[in-house]
């Protein structure tokens, strides 16, 4: 070899799709996780008691099922990180809603809708505001880790219904059983 050919490298260079592709990998997750520092500490100690370990199993069941279901490892991240996100952003939104209806005094209500009302309607509206945050605090998480398990027995069931049908096949063609599984 001369001392032109050891000196020949390749480079590639990033077009900006694949630039995109390695931020969104990145910034993504990074973002959802920030989202998620941000609205834990806005609830206090119900974001670190509920919130907090709800997110986390979130996030650990949807890294569990893409590790064990290669074959939707992207879908099951897009799906996590919309889960998430989407979450996070509904407490909040929750969160903010009640602390706009917080003050609203029954003569506030009677005024905007010029009728008559039950004097416990600004609690009613309130009180119902927190029960529907303190259910989807608790069922949004609870639905999100029922879908991703289902997800994963489903795949498990599918191939271990494949794998049954691969031997039958191996034995029908060949007279004997043939493995692929265990090599």
């Amino acid at each position: 070899m001369n001392n032109q050919q050891k000196n020949i490298t390749y480079k590639q260079t990033l077009n900006s799709k694949e630039i995109f592709i390695y931020i969104k990998s990145v910034g993504v997750p990074v973002g959802v996780f920030l989202l998620a520092l941000a609205v834990i500490s806005q609830f206090g100690q119900f974001g670190t008691n509920l919130l907090a370990p709800l997110t986390g199993g979130m996030w650990v069941t949807g890294a569990v099922a893409a590790f064990m279901i290669p074959s939707q490892r992207s879908s099951t991240c897009n799906e996590t990180h919309a889960a998430i996100a989407g979450y996070l952003a509904g407490m909040w939104g929750l969160r903010m809603l009640v602390s706009l209806v917080a003050g609203t005094s029954n003569e506030q209500l009677m005024a905007t809708y010029s009728q008559a009302l039950p004097t416990s309607s600004g609690s009613t509206i309130s009180g119902f505001l927190q029960t529907t945050l303190w259910i989807t605090a608790v069922m949004v998480p609870v639905g999100f880790l029922t879908m991703q398990g289902k997800k994963i027995l489903t795949f498990k069931k599918r191939m271990n219904q494949q794998k049954a049908m691969d031997q039958l096949r191996g034995i029908r063609n060949s007279g004997h059983e043939h493995n692929d599984y265990l090599k």
